[in-house]
């Protein structure tokens, strides 16, 4: 006949109330997480729209001095079209560099911890 004695002294209520407790201060932890990484991934956000918003207002720039250049027929229009050109392909670079900035996977440190708290509080829920 296998022997059944508990492994600790403490009650059930006092084991759930540890459980219970554990549980909290790691919610807590992964809200500062969470809260740490959002901050992050906003100013990330943030810098890429700004680079993304300059570079489609260099491109429009480029864009519209072109349209003027080539509509006027102008005989300096040779410096307005390589200046158009100049701001279109600056206007482009920026807007990738932009959009290559985004965050890709938001939030995924804080969701990584919270599998491995998961992983952590199984056993003692079960």
């Amino acid at each position: 006949m296998p022997d059944h004695t508990p492994v600790t002294d403490e009650s059930p209520q006092q084991l759930v109330s540890r459980a219970i407790d554990q549980s909290r201060r790691l919610a807590q932890a992964e809200v500062e997480l969470a809260k740490d990484e959002l901050h992050r991934d906003a100013r990330q956000a943030l810098q890429a729209s700004a680079l993304l918003g300059t570079g489609a207002l260099l491109a429009l720039g480029g864009s519209l001095l072109l349209a003027v250049a080539l509509g006027l027929r102008l005989a300096s229009a040779r410096g307005a079209l390589l200046l158009g050109l100049g701001l279109g392909g600056a206007g482009a670079t920026l807007a990738w560099q932009g959009a290559r900035r985004f965050p890709r996977h938001p939030l995924a440190e804080t969701g990584e911890q919270l599998r491995q708290d998961l992983e952590v509080l199984r056993p003692a829920l079960s």
